[in-house]
Order: C-alpha cells, then structure tokens, then sequence
C-alpha cells in the first residue's frame, strides 16, 4: 500500500501544536524537554569550543632610537629571560675552566674506547 502526498498533507493539516499538546502532555513535555537539551548542549559546544580572544596591546614607545630595547611578542614560544643578541667569549677564563670543565680519567676513557669499539663493531660487523 503506498502513501499518497495528499493523503500525508491532510493528516500534516489537521495536526497542530495546541492539539497535540493537549492530547498527549506527556509526550509533548518530553520533546520539548529534548530540543531544549539538544540546543542548550549546542550553544555550550560552540561556547566551548571558540577560540579564547587576547587582548594584546603592543608595548610600542614614542620613536625608536638605536639604543632602545628590543620589544619581543608576547609568544609561548618565546622565554621570558630571552636576550635577542648576547656578547660571547672566544675563550674560558681559568676560573671557568676550573668550575664547569671536568678531565676524563683514565678509566672513563677505556669505558668510551669499549663502547666506540661495541658500535663501530656491530655497524662494520658483516663488511668485508
């Protein structure tokens, strides 16, 4: 048996919201009650999901001058302590040498040749 379009119009016609409300409250409470969920849940989604706005206002001065500090973006990326240009040293000083620099011992040394030895053998291992 196959439904005519005239047949769904008229049924469509003669249904209408305060009809059906007033023959199944029930039934009408709880669709309500779900498209209400369904949009809240939406615009909590989009709530949620945009991206946060950051009110950056760049820190610019007056006029440049050839001494004046070098303004960084405020980026994640970028440490706080970062130093656009910084003035090295050729060479340590005696102290620095003394303080940070550690001479292998001998038994370090025979433990380096070992492994060296270890990974220059499994690498070379097979080769003619």
């Amino acid at each position: 048996m196959m439904l005519d379009f005239e047949d769904i119009k008229a049924i469509a016609d003669g249904l209408s919201v305060k009809d059906f409300a007033r023959k199944k409250p029930f039934i009408f409470t709880v669709i309500c009650l779900i498209v209400f969920l369904f949009f809240s849940g939406l615009i909590i989604l989009l709530i949620q999901t945009s991206p946060e706005k950051k009110k950056n206002t760049p820190q610019v001065p007056d006029f440049f001058t050839a001494d004046a500090p070098v303004l960084l973006p405020d980026a994640p990326d970028i440490e706080k302590d970062y130093f656009s240009t910084r003035n090295t040293k050729n060479e340590w000083t005696k102290d620095e040498i003394e303080k940070w620099f550690t001479y292998p011992s001998d038994e370090m040394m025979n433990e380096l040749e070992k492994t060296n030895d270890m990974i220059s053998d499994e690498i070379l291992g097979a080769t003619p």
